[in-house]
């Protein structure tokens, strides 16, 4: 029988609080998380999903890493050598947003500061706040081997992000053009087709008259449009070849009401002559289809937003109004002048920043871009050939889906935290000059002027890296050598595209192998009304609390 002090240590109610943090420091001290690299033993390894350095935890993120450590643990307790890497994404559009909501509150902006200025204050941010999220995953237990931790712009991280960019280019997939891209006027960057986020909306769908060019005739052409306010960009009007309405009609012109601009009819199999009159309005600065049929027909491409999505100096009257004050003001002017036909509701799915949530633009612009046909084709039959495995196989669907009809990717952002892209111009003679070290001199001229690009890259482009960068690539480690491809990765299935496609593009590409054997998505935690948690919704909760 213990003696009465013994029994006193006992405490006569179960303390999570004492319990659980008392025997997770013994935990660490003891190195028990620590990754060993037993030739003798058997190897699990897997890669934590990098929560956002801006976020906090919701009940995501316990269902997530509560999943990871079942399994890391089952595996450590079999007698597998484990590694688990824990760490976080630098989240660039977020933490900007973060970082420039304190400076508003301070009366001041990013470009007052500077760039140099500013992201000493974003690293200052992240230095104070960036391991809050670290803080609760160990509160939650977490097993993993905290002696790796990572964080996508680690100087490890940056030089893999360098040399993946930079060998891509080489090898004539990454280039840079004109190209029409989803602009944010609010966070005043691209975003790539799946930083898109659909919502059903009702609007109206509008018919206008464009009058024929002839002086003689009273004919006109009515087009159908959700999207009145574009017109002054467009450069045509596009119908189907065997639409019989408008046979004769091809190769002539109309003139674009409030431009008074000469436009031509043009014929275009891409036109569904079912929608709205079968005669649509091309503009090719503005609409994703419309600058496909302008390269077809070689017609020019006028863009009449500024990226606040201000109406500019090419609108001509309009120019200074906001896109929706332009549209009320152009239907108004239309109906003056008898050429607004009729308005009829319809719905429509409008795009919106999963950022900010702000009504994104269809904008002509010169990017960066990952030629990704030849990267995807690889990673999709990784999939079919089951050398990776998606649990459960029902998404293996959809995952052929997205990598069959997949565009080149956007990968350039026009904001300022993140790793800026390797670029440089040289003033003296134009020539680009993209490389792993900062160069001194043109190549071509031999001028010292140059000038770096003053984009960075997609978030994602560094946290498609992460399987590999974080075991030393683009060094030859014995982490590396060890633990790649991992085992396992468990995520939730929202980011199948965002974040495991391009994984396993760019795994198969430098690594010659698989990012990970298995794949397991899991469902995601909605709030009563069915929707995803998220921080901008206020409808997150947080697991700590709840404890």
């Amino acid at each position: 029988m213990p003696d009465k002090a013994s029994r006193n240590r006992l405490p006569k109610t179960y303390d999570f609080k004492d319990v659980e943090q008392r025997w997770y420091d013994e935990w660490l001290r003891e190195d028990l998380f620590k990754a060993t690299m037993d030739p003798g033993k058997p190897n699990f390894s897997m890669v934590i999903p990098p929560p956002n350095v801006t976020g906090v935890l919701h009940i995501g993120h316990a269902l997530n890493n509560t999943l990871q450590d079942i399994l890391v643990r089952y595996k450590r307790m079999d007698g597998y050598n484990t590694l688990w890497i824990p760490g976080t994404d630098h989240a660039g559009i977020a933490t900007q947003n973060v970082v420039e909501r304190q400076l508003a509150q301070e009366g001041l902006t990013r470009y007052q500061l500077g760039r140099e200025k500013f992201i000493e204050r974003v690293w200052k941010w992240k230095a104070k706040s960036g391991g809050r999220i670290i803080e609760q995953l160990k509160r939650l237990g977490c097993s993993c081997d905290w002696s790796r931790e990572r964080f996508t712009m680690d100087g490890g991280l940056s030089k893999a992000v360098r040399e993946v960019f930079v060998r891509l280019y080489e090898e004539g997939l990454i280039y840079r053009g004109d190209y029409i891209i989803n602009w944010c006027p609010r966070c005043h960057t691209a975003l790539a087709d799946i930083e898109v986020e659909h919502e059903q909306a009702e609007g109206s769908i509008w018919y206008i008259r464009y009058p024929l060019a002839d002086p003689d005739s009273k004919k006109f052409v009515t087009v159908a449009t959700t999207r009145p306010e574009t017109m002054l960009g467009d450069t045509a009007v596009a119908v189907h070849p065997d639409d019989p309405r408008y046979r004769d009609l091809i190769s002539k012109h109309l003139i674009l009401p409030l431009a008074n601009r000469k436009i031509p009819i043009i014929a275009d199999e891409h036109v569904d002559p079912e929608f709205g009159t079968g005669a649509v309005k091309v503009t090719p600065a503005h609409d994703f289809n419309d600058f496909e049929i302008a390269k077809r027909h070689e017609l020019p491409s006028i863009d009449i937003f500024d990226r606040n999505a201000i109406l500019n100096e090419n609108a001509g009257p309009y120019k200074g109004l906001d896109r929706y004050e332009a549209r009320k003001r152009i239907l108004e002017d239309l109906k003056a002048q008898g050429l607004l036909e009729k308005e009829e509701p319809h719905a429509l799915a409008a795009g919106e920043c999963y950022r900010c949530r702000t009504v994104v633009e269809p904008r002509l612009s010169k990017q960066w871009f990952v030629r990704i046909a030849p990267l995807a084709k690889p990673a999709l039959e990784a999939v079919k050939n089951r050398d990776t495995l998606l649990v459960p196989p029902s998404w293996e669907r959809t995952y052929e889906e997205w990598m069959t009809n997949i565009r080149d990717w956007c990968v350039s952002r026009q904001i300022w935290w993140g790793h800026r892209i390797p670029a440089w111009t040289c003033s003296q003679c134009g020539e680009l000059i993209v490389a792993r070290t900062t160069p001194k001199t043109c190549p071509k001229c031999g001028s010292t002027e140059l000038s770096q690009e003053s984009d960075v890259l997609d978030t994602w482009f560094s946290s498609a890296l992460w399987p590999f960068s974080t075991l030393g690539w683009p060094e030859d480690t014995p982490e590396l050598d060890f633990f790649y491809p991992t085992s396992v990765l468990i995520t939730s299935f929202d980011i199948l595209f965002f974040w495991v496609a391009r994984m396993m593009m760019m795994g198969l590409h430098f690594m010659h192998d698989v990012p990970f054997r298995y794949v397991y998505l899991h469902a995601l935690v909605r709030d009563a009304q069915g929707q995803k948690m998220s921080k901008s919704k206020g409808n997150v909760i947080d697991p700590l609390t709840i404890m």
